[in-house]
């Protein structure tokens, strides 16, 4: 059975833009905190804590993950570190015991799980976005005008919000993470390219199919959510930077 190639490119068309508003809005951030204090130190701690919710959820998902796979967690730190010999910062770091590639990987990879559940179940059982999509998708300008005025109108709107953006904006793998995942990757990679030359394509199981293909659709839906939170976000950090920039004359 083949895979179904709609939510396979749901989820590409939506983590590509993710990945680069993520680095423009930690490049504008700091960018606004060095011209706002003059110091990288002062300006690396405003960062800290602006995305502090989403560290927390990040580091916790490490740890989590570790001790539910049986694997030692040594020590769990919160708070902004420059690694030395490295343009590298740290925001938080879980410590593990040793541990093989696989579950390595997988605790690589948790925040990034963790952080779309807590994106999906914000963005649908309290805003209600869900709503908002459909209407978008069907309801015409009014209908989606109609819509958003009903998410903007939720009770403590902005603070579940920023919650979005703070998570979605620490929710993707570090680069620390990426060094655990990275390994594991390349092997299914070469695996895949040695059976696809080999001219073997076995016939993908059908539970297999709904799995990837639910997995997709459900990461797809969380990176669509964020983005949505994000433009919010990037309007108002874009602006920011765009009055500083010109009072300072720069």
């Amino acid at each position: 059975m083949s895979i179904p190639w709609t939510p396979l490119v749901a989820l590409v068309v939506t983590l590509v833009p993710l990945l680069w508003v993520k680095c423009w809005i930690t490049h504008s951030l700091q960018e606004l905190g060095g011209r706002w204090v003059g110091d990288a130190d002062v300006a690396l701690i405003l960062y800290f804590v602006l995305l502090l919710p989403g560290i927390v959820v990040h580091e916790l998902s490490h740890g989590l993950t570790a001790f539910l796979l049986g694997v030692r967690v040594r020590r769990i730190s919160i708070g902004p570190v420059r690694r030395r010999g490295s343009q590298r910062v740290s925001l938080g770091s879980v410590q593990v015991g040793n541990v093989d590639p696989v579950r390595a990987s997988l605790i690589g990879l948790a925040p990034l799980l963790v952080g779309s559940v807590v994106i999906l179940l914000i963005g649908t059982f309290v805003l209600g976005m869900g709503d908002l999509a459909e209407a978008v998708a069907t309801g015409g300008f009014d209908g989606s005008l109609a819509a958003l005025a009903q998410v903007v109108r939720v009770p403590d709107f902005w603070l579940w919000l920023y919650l979005i953006f703070a998570v979605s904006n620490a929710m993707l793998p570090s680069p620390s993470d990426m060094d655990t995942v990275r390994p594991v990757l390349i092997f299914l990679g070469l695996v895949t390219a040695v059976v696809l030359l080999a001219g073997w394509i076995p016939a993908v199981p059908e539970e297999v199919v709904r799995a990837v293909n639910a997995i997709a659709g459900f990461l797809a839906s969380a990176f669509g959510m964020t983005l949505a939170a994000d433009v919010v976000f990037v309007l108002i950090i874009w602006l920011l930077l765009w009055l500083t920039r010109r009072l300072q004359g720069a």
